[in-house]
């Protein structure tokens, strides 16, 4: 199904469109099954699943948050992005954190055997020609950010000391 934009009529915004885009995209292709299923861990259930509950920390991680806990702050508050996960809202930190502390070596490893399921089934390298040569493109290339940019720092630039007055817009 492809995704279709309109304008709505409600009072609530989202920050997060490129995340409610993902989250639409991935429920439709049914690429989260893997994930929303996960039941290895044996804790009880109230309102989420374990499988919601690490769908969430996966969310975090997508957002950039740098903590489990701006999950309360961040993304809990929002509907839209709730939404578009097809969730009537997110778990809340502790009890997605008390999910990830219950991991064992155990659950772990079936953790992990379904997610190299997973990437098998929707990789390229599988049916690459090991005897030819892999071709990795990495961009490294130095541009500068700008002094206004959120969190931003300087970074290695190599030898250079100063911007070379060049617009790379």
């Amino acid at each position: 199904m492809k995704p279709s934009f309109d304008l709505i009529e409600k009072d609530f915004n989202t920050c997060f469109a490129p995340l409610c885009v993902i989250g639409h995209a991935l429920w439709e292709q049914n690429n989260l099954a893997i994930l929303r299923e996960f039941d290895a861990i044996g804790m009880k259930t109230r309102e989420h699943t374990e499988g919601e509950k690490l769908m969430d920390a996966f969310l975090v991680i997508l957002a950039g948050l740098p903590s489990l806990s701006l999950l309360n702050t961040k993304l809990r508050p929002d509907p839209m992005l709730a939404a578009s996960w097809h969730r009537q809202r997110f778990a809340d930190q502790s009890m997605v954190s008390r999910t990830v502390d219950a991991f064992t070596p155990e659950t772990l490893a079936v953790l992990q055997a379904a997610s190299y399921s997973y990437w098998l089934e929707h990789t390229q390298l599988s049916t690459h020609d090991w005897r030819k040569t892999l071709m990795l493109d990495l961009d490294l290339t130095p541009l500068l950010a700008s002094r206004n940019a959120e969190e931003s720092t300087k970074g290695y630039l190599g030898k250079k000391t100063q911007p070379d007055g060049k617009s790379h817009g």
